[in-house]
């Protein structure tokens, strides 16, 4: 191991109670790639994703059994990041998961409707009397 990824190492083993032998086990099944949207972890860097309601940010010293996939930052942040926070706040007390459901019914709801009233539909540029005098 270099000296670089004996760091990484002791940092997942400090932090995760994971090792980078583990983790690249992991960027294998997810084909070195995001386990939500598969941006590539050449490109973007890999995050590990846990549990917070089992293991909370505070403590920043994680259990181990609460880790999930591997993140990129985009959805470890505004994904994951945001639905959790989402869950826990101001005693809505559900989880992810339901949270998700309410909003894939939310959104299946909406969608037709929305079909139905053009929204969907390509938009065409209207054309001003400024850009028609400037191609004449």
């Amino acid at each position: 191991m270099t000296s670089r990824e004996r760091a990484k190492d002791k940092r997942l083993r400090d932090i995760y109670n994971t090792t980078l032998e583990a983790q690249n086990e992991q960027r294998g099944k997810q084909k070195d790639g995001c386990a939500i949207c598969g941006r590539s972890f050449t490109k973007f860097t890999p995050f590990q994703d846990h549990e917070h309601k089992c293991c909370p940010r505070r403590k920043k010293k994680f259990c181990g059994r609460c880790n999930r996939g591997l993140l990129c930052f985009l959805c470890n942040k505004y994904v994951v990041g945001v639905i959790e926070r989402q869950c826990s706040a101001n005693n809505v007390n559900m989880t992810p998961l339901e949270f998700l459901e309410r909003i894939k019914a939310y959104l299946s709801y909406w969608t037709p409707l929305l079909k139905l009233k053009g929204c969907y539909e390509e938009k065409q540029e209207k054309t001003t009397a400024r850009k028609a005098k400037k191609s004449v």
